[in-house]
């Protein structure tokens, strides 16, 4: 669990839209799926022309989310993030297209956000892991403050493909968005899924990415976080051991680590969270949105 409040961020500047094709005709289709979703959820946009596209893009509240040519080499796909507290309302999506002779183009469409009900979970943790002395509130803040740096980092090249998969197989022993009650005391939201396995189950790379951090720290013990591109990381929390390196690249579903109990943890499990542009999503809705691709 991290214990922070992640900052939206990468805020881009609106771009005008380019012109209509003549004729007044537009050739850019663009599709969202679903177009209804909840608080935390993600959502695939897709974009396909009769030419060949340089370059296409989706902007949702002043972040652009960039899409790039899939399996079939026929439409252009990509991820948008609905953080957790994204108000509930209808919100326009642009979709921006340049052909390779420099032409543009563009769409709009719209997505409902609805609201979701996560619950709360009540937790009892030993006092020194919940009331802290001043030296080890001084790591956690300075582990926090590493953490939000490293989200902030926006790095343009796609490394995930296809559809993402479950790092390892387990129970649900805490949902995404739950209001975390830890010895009485309110914390903040679940901002993963807590997944219970034995002690030294493999655990397995959600999609291809490079390792971004590897280091032993309070909260979420022995972590391993991937950068999969266009902003999009992916963390495996509180593992027995790691042996991959910062920068090290790594194919969807090698073994990056193994189930343990480390930092504040109850028991053997896997934290999994995952941030999409600085959204924190349900981990779930990435393996439904991306179900369908190749």
């Amino acid at each position: 669990m991290i214990p922070i409040l992640l900052p939206l961020f990468f805020a881009a500047a609106f771009l005008a839209s380019p012109e209509k094709a003549a004729g007044g005709e537009t050739p850019l289709q663009v599709e969202v799926l679903p177009r209804s979703v909840k608080q935390g959820e993600v959502c695939l946009l897709k974009a396909w022309g009769p030419v060949f596209l340089k370059s296409v893009y989706g902007e949702f509240q002043g972040k652009r989310y960039p899409l790039g040519l899939g399996e079939n080499n026929q439409e252009y796909e990509g991820l948008l993030g609905i953080d957790m507290d994204t108000k509930p309302e209808k919100y326009g999506i642009l979709f921006v297209a340049t052909d390779a002779s420099g032409k543009g183009d563009s769409q709009t469409t719209s997505i409902k956000v609805t609201k979701a009900d996560f619950g709360v979970q009540k937790i009892t943790l030993p006092k020194s892991m919940v009331e802290l002395d001043p030296k080890t509130l001084e790591r956690v803040n300075r582990e926090s403050k590493r953490l939000k740096e490293l989200f902030q980092n926006f790095r343009n090249e796609r490394t995930w493909r296809g559809a993402f998969i479950r790092p390892v197989e387990g129970e649900l022993s805490g949902a995404f968005g739950t209001r975390r009650i830890i010895n009485g005391q309110p914390k903040s939201s679940h901002t993963g899924v807590d997944l219970r396995a034995q002690e030294g189950t493999p655990v397995w790379a959600s999609n291809s990415g490079r390792v971004a951090l590897v280091d032993e720290l309070f909260f979420t013990g022995k972590s391993v976080i991937l950068d999969h591109g266009w902003g999009l990381y992916s963390m495996y929390f509180h593992l027995s051991e790691a042996p991959v390196q910062e920068g090290d690249r790594i194919p969807k579903g090698a073994e990056l680590g193994r189930v343990g109990s480390t930092g504040r943890s109850t028991g053997p499990h896997l934290h999994w969270g995952i941030i999409l542009n600085g959204a924190r999503v349900d981990p779930f809705s990435l393996l439904r949105s991306t179900a369908s691709l190749q």
